[in-house]
C-alpha cells in the first residue's frame, strides 16, 4: 500500500539506517514486527514514494486484506493501526521536512506557543509570528522575486525576516544565505533566504535571538 507521507518530506538517509533501514541502490527497506500480531511490516522508501506491505511472521505470505481499502473489518483496522503508528515512528525518526519554510513555522509555533497570521490578502502565502507579551513582530515570512534581493534569477523564494542586534546583522550578511533586510530596516532586520541547504539550526537560534530581543 502507497502513503502520501512523503510529500512533505524527505529522508534523512543516516538516520534512516540507524533506524534500522537497510540500503539497496536507490530504495531503503525496513523489516519490522508488528506489536500484538501475527504479522510483520516491510516499508521501502524510494525517491518520493513510501510502500508498506504486511506478511505472516510464519509463512511471509502477505496479508492480503491489510492492502483492500473497503475491508474495514476490526481485526484488519487493528493491524493497519499498527502499521500506520509504525509510519508515525519512522516521520519522527527518519524524515525531515522538506519545506522549509514550513518548518520553521512549525518551529515558531511549538517553541514559543505563538501563532501564524496572514495579514495580507493580497499575499496569503506571507506570514507574520508576534511575541507573547508584547504583541510584535519577531518573525516575517514572506515569499519574494529572487530579484528583490538583488539575485539575478527567475521565479521566487521564500525568505524570513528577523530582528538582531545590529552587529550581528553585519556580521551574518553574505549574499548567499543571509541578506540586508527586504523592505524593512536594514540596521536591525536581517533577511534569510530559506532553501534546502539552510542551516535549520542556527536559522532556529537566530529565531530564538529575534524573540527575546523583541520581548525586551
Amino acid at each position: 500500500m502507497l502513503y502520501p507521507i512523503l510529500e512533505q518530506y524527505d529522508v534523512d538517509i543516516k538516520k534512516a539506517l540507524a533506524y534500522g533501514f537497510v540500503q539497496k541502490g536507490a530504495e531503503l527497506t525496513l523489516r519490522k514486527v508488528l506489536p500484538e500480531t501475527e504479522f510483520y511490516a516491510v516499508v521501502t522508501l524510494a525517491g518520493k514514494a513510501l510502500s508498506v506491505n504486511v506478511l505472516e511472521r510464519d509463512t511471509d505470505e502477505e496479508y492480503l486484506p491489510f492492502n483492500v481499502a473497503d475491508n474495514i473489518s476490526g481485526y484488519v483496522m487493528s493491524v493497519r493501526e499498527k502499521a500506520e503508528a509504525l509510519l508515525e515512528e519512522i516521520k519522527m525518526q527518519c524524515l525531515i521536512k522538506s519545506n522549509v519554510k514550513l518548518q520553521l513555522m512549525d518551529y515558531c509555533s511549538q517553541r514559543f506557543g505563538t501563532v501564524p497570521d496572514a495579514p495580507w490578502p493580497e499575499t496569503p502565502e506571507n506570514f507574520t509570528f508576534k511575541t507573547a507579551r508584547r504583541n510584535k513582530w519577531y518573525a516575517l515570512f514572506m515569499t519574494i522575486p529572487y530579484k528583490s534581493l538583488g539575485i539575478a534569477k527567475a521565479g521566487k523564494v521564500d525568505v524570513l525576516n528577523i530582528k538582531l542586534p545590529p552587529a550581528k546583522v553585519l556580521q551574518l550578511v553574505d549574499r548567499q544565505h543571509f541578506y540586508p533586510a527586504y523592505h524593512m530596516n536594514k540596521k536591525h532586520w536581517l533577511t534569510v533566504m530559506l532553501q534546502k541547504d539552510a542551516d535549520i539550526s542556527l536559522v532556529q537560534e537566530l529565531l530564538a535571538e529575534s524573540y527575546q530581543l523583541v520581548e525586551k
